[in-house]
């Protein structure tokens, strides 16, 4: 059921791209939750078919999920409701910040503490802030009223990519690694939304390319991140 709901969630996705727009509908939105559902449901049936796979990790890297769901959901409803755009990019950006932590929790939990790894989440982090802020004036962007909630997501994001990382160099671990390649494609479908929100130019906010590529990177974070749970011992 897993790589069922994989390759079901994967050919959602390809329609979902082949249709979506800077124009989005209430139609589009409801596929993209649907294809987002599939992520979940990766999740749920890797922790239920690899009986190694501790509970509370499965419930965690799920509970992520549905926190990216709903970011989903809230960040697609801001070009559907253009009057409240502020409110839904804020409940949009702190669900996938929270949904960020509940992996971090799934981290910790199974690999341990560990103050290589947490020296190298903090670096990380603090580092994507910077990286954030020098794109501003790289790929000439205008975070308006969201400088800091766009710095508290970049270091969340920076944190559990930094964390993974760190225990797929120092602990050697196969989940671990498989857990850093779905935050990689995270970070870069986020370079991708950055230009899409923030671009100065109709053009960069529009690029179809651009809303491609993103949403095509995220997808397989997500999907990577869930798939991880089949590898855990």
């Amino acid at each position: 059921m897993t790589y069922l709901f994989l390759i079901l969630g994967a050919i959602l996705v390809l329609i979902f791209v082949s249709k979506r727009t800077a124009k989005v509908k209430l139609e589009l939105a409801f596929l993209k939750a649907v294809a987002s559902v599939c992520f979940i449901l990766t999740s749920l049936f890797a922790m239920v078919e690899n009986p190694d796979c501790p509970k509370i990790i499965g419930a965690l890297v799920t509970a992520g999920g549905v926190w990216g769901l709903l970011g989903d959901i809230a960040l697609d409803l801001k070009y559907v409701f253009k009057t409240h755009e502020k409110e839904y990019l804020y409940a949009g950006f702190s669900s996938f910040g929270i949904g960020h932590i509940f992996y971090i929790a799934a981290l910790y939990s199974y690999f341990g503490f560990n103050i290589k790894a947490f020296i190298g989440a903090i670096a990380a982090g603090l580092v994507c802030v910077a990286i954030a802020f020098i794109a501003k004036h790289i790929m000439k962007l205008d975070y308006r009223g969201f400088r800091n909630i766009t710095a508290v997501y970049m270091f969340v994001l920076g944190y559990v990519y930094g964390l993974a990382s760190g225990y797929a160099i120092f602990d050697y671990s196969l989940p671990a690694l498989i857990f850093t390649i779905g935050f990689i494609l995270f970070l870069a479908s986020d370079i991708f939304l950055s230009g899409l929100y923030f671009g100065q130019t109709e053009k960069k906010r529009t690029s179809r390319p651009a809303i491609i590529i993103n949403h095509l990177l995220y997808y397989a974070a997500q999907f990577t991140i869930a798939s991880a749970l089949l590898f855990l011992k």
